[in-house]
C-alpha cells in the first residue's frame, strides 16, 4: 500500500471529516456539513446538494469515500447505491471508487 493509501487508511471520525468536507466544499460558496452530507448519502437523493455530493464521490479519494461512509454507519452497498444514482443524474464518474464499489453494486 503506498504512503498515502496508508494514510487514508489510518483517517477516521472527525478527522476524515474535516478532510473530505475542504475537498468537497471548496469550490462552492454554500458549505454542506457532514450530517447532510451523510444523510445524502444513505437516502442516495443529493437534494439541494447535488454539485457537493457530486464532488464528494468525484475528487475524494476512495479510501476517504469509504472511510466517511464507515465512520458515519453508511454501509458498502448504501454507498454504491448513493454513488449509482449522482452518476446517474450528473453523468460524473470516479472510475477509481467504481473499481473498489461494482463487486458490491452488482450484489445489491
Amino acid at each position: 500500500m503506498s504512503a498515502e493509501g496508508q494514510q487514508n487508511h489510518l483517517v477516521r471520525g472527525p478527522d476524515v471529516d474535516k478532510l473530505v468536507l475542504a475537498t468537497v466544499n471548496a469550490p462552492y460558496k454554500r458549505d454542506i456539513a457532514a450530517s447532510t452530507l451523510a444523510e445524502c448519502l444513505l437516502k442516495a437523493d443529493a437534494g439541494d446538494w447535488l454539485v457537493h455530493v457530486a464532488t464528494f464521490f468525484t475528487d475524494v479519494s476512495p479510501a476517504r469515500v469509504l472511510a466517511f461512509a464507515q465512520s458515519h454507519g453508511i454501509s458498502t452497498i448504501k454507498l454504491a447505491q448513493a454513488y449509482s444514482a449522482i452518476k446517474a443524474k450528473t453523468g460524473e464518474r470516479n472510475l477509481d471508487l467504481e473499481t473498489v464499489l461494482e463487486p458490491v453494486a452488482t450484489v445489491a
